[in-house]
């Protein structure tokens, strides 16, 4: 069954380069374009240092407001990363925001402890309900859709001060790892536009990639905020299963497997961030993960592989990412002491079969197909938008095709189930509550628009942490040959958030973090 799980992959990645060809033959090449950097001193503070300015009044809420405002707009019509905005609330909010701390100077060392980012801008994956807001779910099928009320997740950030801009990009139902819908069209990688910013927090990433935005919030149930962080050069954080809730997210489904994979996490272009903004999206559940405790690095088990150790059939880690894996392993144990092992966790070859199986366990998918009064046929669907007469998307069509043809293939079932709870309970045994796993997060840096197949082997290193609950950061490592951003994720056991976030911070010493276009 392993060799079929692996010609299935095979075959699902030749009938999408066959798409990515056609594509290219009858689309014409767009000229390459990047952002170009910011010479505006407020965007390159981090939200934790902005925050204390706020509250010493060396700078006010507005200022930070309107320098945001400004760089979205300069940078907007490159990237393409906006379904909506609420500029106009938002400088009202930050006026007030300044009324209050002009007016109540005695609570402002309270706003340290309760309210750490009150009056910082944020950017919320349209996914994840802003009140008043666009909530489409990327799809046609409901265009015009607004949310008529906030996530939880937005109103936890709205009672701690911060202040949402507005509502970024996503794929058809966040169904793909290239971000592209029929209502924005294409959002672009700003260190090069011939390049997707991935998915499917793929408009928060090239937001925050371009210094657009400071913190924002995707959600992640295979790599969904990880992938759009490494291809833009920003640091992303997957929680623990179930930390965050979910209220709020479309899509959503009733299936307890769905519910299981996907979270609700941060992302940040500084890694000081992560810690403080997962802390208030996780409202009580926070206490489950200590994240007030102190982090000694020294005390820190690290384990690196740089892949599998079973690439038949898949795509070799390119050479930057594996020395990044290298680099890394080597600086936390000479500049902090940590216990570094290469040990090679076996049951990880099998990681692609493993995803494969379990993904394709979940009955069904939440679908615009399948979620709209009449219901439709995918193979229909995908031929009628060969043709360019289907309202739904070719991503979207695609995986749903893909997803139909595994479930054919009986890849589901109690063997694949066990092989994963065996590979949970190794893990757990050698991470433990003061481990960590430095491991590949994409073979690649970002792919060429439509090429997205290119990233469907990379379940193999996504789909763990998210099968398994575990949390996850992504972490740039710096530049590839093709000058795009390239990272790593770390990994650690349940409820362990706190050391990865905290091994990403050494680790933007080491490579120096998120690092604006050439």
């Amino acid at each position: 069954m392993d060799l079929v799980i692996r010609i299935y992959i095979v075959i699902t990645r030749l009938i999408q380069c066959v798409c990515y060809f056609l594509k290219s033959m009858l689309c014409p090449q767009r000229p390459a374009k990047s952002v170009t950097p910011s010479d505006d001193p407020i965007l390159k503070f981090s939200a934790t240092a902005l925050a204390e300015k706020i509250r010493k009044r060396q700078v006010y809420s507005r200022e930070i407001i309107q320098a945001y405002i400004k760089r979205i707009k300069e940078v907007n019509p490159i990237i393409n990363a906006v379904v909506e905005d609420r500029f106009a609330d938002a400088l009202e909010e930050a006026e007030q925001a300044d009324r209050f701390l002009d007016e109540n100077p005695d609570k402002i060392e309270d706003l340290k402890t309760n309210k750490p980012f009150f009056g910082i801008p944020i950017t919320i994956k349209e996914s994840i309900a802003v009140k008043g807001m666009s909530f489409t779910g990327a799809s046609l099928s409901r265009k015009d859709v607004k949310a008529e009320k906030d996530s939880v997740v937005v109103q936890r950030l709205k009672e701690a001060g911060l202040i949402p801009l507005l509502v970024s990009t996503t794929p058809e139902y966040c169904s793909s790892i290239e971000t592209y819908n029929k209502i924005t069209g294409y959002t672009y990688n700003p260190y090069n536009t011939l390049y997707g910013s991935g998915g499917s927090s793929g408009g928060e990433g090239a937001l925050l990639g371009s210094a657009a935005s400071l913190i924002g919030v995707g959600s992640d149930i295979c790599g969904s905020i990880r992938v759009p962080s490494i291809f833009n050069g920003i640091f992303g954080h997957k929680p623990t299963k179930r930390i965050v809730s979910l209220e709020g997210h479309w899509p959503t489904s009733d299936n307890d497997d769905f519910l299981s994979y996907l979270t609700i996490g941060p992302m940040a272009r500084y890694a000081e961030d992560l810690k403080p903004l997962l802390k208030i999206i996780s409202g009580p559940s926070s206490a489950l993960l200590k994240l007030d405790e102190k982090v000694d690095l020294s005390n820190v088990q690290v384990f690196y592989m740089e892949h599998t150790g079973n690439d038949f059939c898949l795509p070799r880690v390119q050479k930057e990412i594996r020395t990044a894996i290298k680099v890394a392993a080597a600086y936390l144990s000479r500049e902090c002491h940590c216990h570094v092992s290469n040990r090679k966790f076996q049951e990880l070859s099998d990681s692609i079969e493993i995803s494969s199986a379990n993904y394709l366990n979940i009955k069904q998918f939440p679908s615009p197909l399948q979620d709209t009064d009449i219901k439709h046929n995918v193979l229909c669907e995908t031929i009628k938008a060969f043709l360019g007469k289907s309202k739904f998307t070719i991503h979207l069509l695609l995986f749903q095709l893909t997803y139909k043809l595994g479930r054919c293939f009986n890849f589901t079932g109690k063997e694949y189930r066990k092989r994963l709870e065996e590979l949970g309970n190794v893990l757990s045994d050698a991470l433990g509550d003061n481990g960590v796993l430095i491991y590949p997060c994409m073979q690649t840096g970002a792919w060429k628009l439509g090429a997205y197949f290119t990233g469907i082997p990379s379940s193999a290193y996504l789909g763990i942490a998210n099968l398994l609950g575990l949390p996850a950061t992504a972490v740039p490592t710096g530049f590839n040959a093709k000058k795009l951003p390239v990272g790593l994720q770390v990994i650690a056991g349940q409820n362990q958030d706190r050391l990865t976030l905290a091994v990403a911070q050494e680790l933007e010493k080491c490579f120096g973090g998120w690092q604006p276009t050439p």
